[in-house]
């Protein structure tokens, strides 16, 4: 067999079962939604509360709570990694005071907290607002 048939050989018998080892193993990390925007830091930081007002925030704008007024409606989740933080629909003084993966989201963009109050500027987690695929549903 010459060296080229022995490199084919090789590349079946090692490489494809390798890499359909690691397809099976791989995990997505962007949260599933209708509308998916990743929160770029810097973040403003105040106690607690991590504002977040880019602009890609906007396209969320629509669905945002009113800042001053009930009733609270905002299908917005806000997620750390892979996992939902809340409850939403919180002021700004909980988020700032009591933290724990409070958030809330108005038409400025979104404050929220991360859930061990540490500081999402240095943490190494990817926070994410999501408009979740049927926005009348709040438990995803």
């Amino acid at each position: 067999m010459t060296r080229l048939g022995v490199a084919i050989v090789a590349l079946f018998v090692l490489y494809f079962p390798a890499a359909a080892w690691v397809k099976q193993r791989y995990i997505d990390v962007i949260p599933k939604g209708k509308i998916v925007v990743q929160l770029v830091k810097p973040f403003e930081v105040y106690q607690h509360a991590t504002i977040s007002h880019q602009p890609a925030l906007d396209r969320l704008s629509n669905w945002a709570d009113p800042e001053t007024a009930k009733p609270q409606h905002s299908p917005i989740v806000i997620y750390e990694d892979t996992v939902p933080l809340g409850p939403g629909h919180n002021t700004f003084d909980a988020i700032s005071k009591l933290g724990a993966g409070r958030y809330s989201h108005w038409r400025g963009g979104v404050v929220f907290s991360a859930s061990d109050n540490s500081d999402p500027n240095s943490n190494s987690r990817t926070y994410w607002a999501v408009l979740p695929n049927d926005p009348t549903d709040q438990s995803q």
